[in-house]
């Protein structure tokens, strides 16, 4: 029988508290907010297991608990028969995981925790289905204990929250985080990144480095309201709705999409692009050569580009680098900038985060 009495937390006042305490433990230089030494060791180990969602949980109950301290650190749904259920989703969707994508996304980047299998029963309990009823107990048995902490006032909510948020302070950041370098001239700029594209990542390095040259471009040059969104260059066409790998919008409208071709272009790859402009109704197309044409395919590919019936326009890396050119110094620090955004809003492979930001800092 589910707990008629709902509890409500605010995403807003949960975003307020988050930041607040985050600011709080980053500049105070305590390490321990809590004499319970069970609790800050398990919670370090739940923090730095390889179970994401188990992450989410913990550090969405302690928020939520600091929040509203009517709720039970182990109700992740309304539904939930705890005194003290709660909407956990609605929490780490509106207040936790906008946070994370600003502060190194040290929990594991993802957009939507709670649709993972631990997450979705009403409550953490030992009779929850889980891969592992070890690390599933680990979870209850600490959540229970800050419970029952409370309830005796053994321990404050708002100090579990500091302690949670210390040891998610000492996880490894996953975003790209550098200084800006004071100047950028273009020789130095276009040469690293040229050497930042020789390995491709994966389809995720050239995309990035066009959607932050599209984005500088449009900044620059164009009136209006512009946006440019970036795919990973390999994901499918099957799990993705988007017009290209690189997407412009202005004023909310798409005003242009690219395909972002890291390895050799093909008579049917362009059939395909074709294809993508025309159905998002498009008269023009950009087809970003990232690695030329496959051996036979050149004459064919091209020969389908001049009979399509929207223009496809091929484009090379060097030709896009070359329009660095046409800005100042502060406009290539912002592409610098710009690129690192994408590559975390790809949620890139951290070697290829790591290897733009090493190659930032070489500028300096």
């Amino acid at each position: 029988m589910s707990n008629l009495a709902e509890e409500n937390v605010s995403s807003e006042e949960a975003s307020k508290v988050l930041n607040r305490e985050w600011k709080h433990v980053q500049s105070d230089g305590q390490t321990e907010y809590i004499d319970d030494n069970l609790v800050r060791t398990k919670t370090k180990e739940v923090l730095t297991d390889s179970n994401k969602t188990y992450r989410y949980i913990l550090v969405n109950a302690a928020l939520s608990k600091a929040v509203n301290p009517n709720i039970h650190y182990r109700a992740l749904q309304a539904g939930s028969s705890l005194g003290g259920a709660y909407d956990a989703r609605s929490v780490a969707h509106g207040a936790l995981v906008p946070w994370e994508k600003g502060h190194g996304e040290r929990l594991g980047g993802s957009p939507e925790p709670f649709v993972n299998n631990p997450a979705r029963h009403p409550e953490v309990d030992t009779s929850n289905r889980a891969r592992s009823s070890q690390k599933q107990e680990r979870l209850y048995n600490l959540l229970q204990r800050m419970q029952e902490q409370v309830e005796k006032r053994e321990l404050d909510p708002t100090d579990i929250l500091r302690q949670t948020l210390q040891a998610v302070s000492e996880l490894e950041s996953k975003t790209v985080e550098f200084e800006s370098p004071s100047a950028a001239p273009y020789d130095v700029i276009a040469l690293n990144i040229r050497e930042y594209l020789r390995d491709s990542g994966n389809g995720e390095r050239l995309p990035a480095v066009v959607a932050g040259i599209m984005q500088t471009y449009y900044e620059h040059a164009g009136e209006g309201d512009w946006r440019v969104d970036c795919e990973h260059a390999n994901v499918s066409d099957e799990f993705s709705k988007a017009a290209g790998d690189v997407e412009i919008f202005c004023d909310g409208e798409l005003h242009k999409a690219m395909e972002i071709k890291d390895k050799p272009a093909t008579q049917s790859s362009v059939q395909h692009s074709i294809e993508k402009g025309r159905r998002n109704k498009l008269g023009e197309y950009l087809y970003v050569l990232g690695s030329g044409f496959k051996p036979g395919e050149e004459g064919d590919a091209r020969q389908e580009a001049e009979d399509a019936p929207i223009e496809l326009i091929f484009i090379t890396p060097d030709e896009l680098i070359s329009t660095l050119k046409l800005v100042d110094d502060v406009e290539r620090v912002f592409f610098l900038e710009a690129v690192g955004e994408f590559l975390n809003d790809m949620r890139a492979n951290q070697s290829n985060k790591n290897a733009f930001t090493e190659m930032v800092e070489s500028i300096k």
